[in-house]
């Protein structure tokens, strides 16, 4: 359990003051939510490096934070799985953001996927507050759809549970912000 509090302290000086966009909540519950729902899905039992990259996915995207930091601290295995989950700017710019998402998910390791697919549920259900525009939230859930229809990988149970969690609450979303 240490470790896991050790990179919940490193994220949180990480992300230092950043919010959560539209909303203004600190980005740190966006890191809980994450962490929480791969807890749910796995009943607990998932490794610690698991939840530590959980912990740390957005670090090296969000903040100044290397992949070789993280290596540092928290070892090889989760800086892969860091680095698996990280967007390639440039990558996600030649070939764009759904088209590269998608690519990107069906070449991830299984652990990276139940990680990205947690982190998008957090996502999307974080879309329900009033203060987001519509207009993004349309355009978050046609992304999500297009991923997740695009997905063309073996699949465990757990992925597929996500799945179903995330297609349930973008149907939810369609009825309760009336999109």
């Amino acid at each position: 359990m240490d470790k896991i509090k050790k990179a919940y302290e490193f994220a949180k000086v990480a992300h230092g003051n950043q919010e959560r966009k539209f909303v203004g909540i600190p980005y740190t519950t966006h890191i809980e939510e994450t962490v929480q729902l791969l807890w749910e899905v796995t009943k607990g039992q998932t490794s610690t490096d698991n939840y530590i990259a959980a912990i740390l996915h957005d670090v090296v995207e969000d903040t100044n934070i290397t992949l070789q930091e993280i290596d540092q601290h928290f070892g090889r295995n989760v800086a892969n799985l860091v680095d698996e989950l990280t967007i390639d700017e440039a990558e996600k710019e030649a070939k764009g953001k759904k088209q590269y998402l998608s690519e990107k998910i069906n070449g991830m390791s299984r652990d990276a996927l139940s990680i990205k697919l947690c982190d998008r549920l957090s996502n999307i259900v974080g879309l329900d507050n009033k203060k987001i525009p519509k207009d993004f939230v349309k355009w978050y859930i046609k992304e999500t759809q297009y991923i997740i229809d695009n997905i063309d990988r073996e699949l465990t149970a757990i992925h597929l549970n996500l799945i179903t969690k995330i297609r349930s609450m973008m149907a939810f979303l369609k009825l309760n912000r009336e999109l």
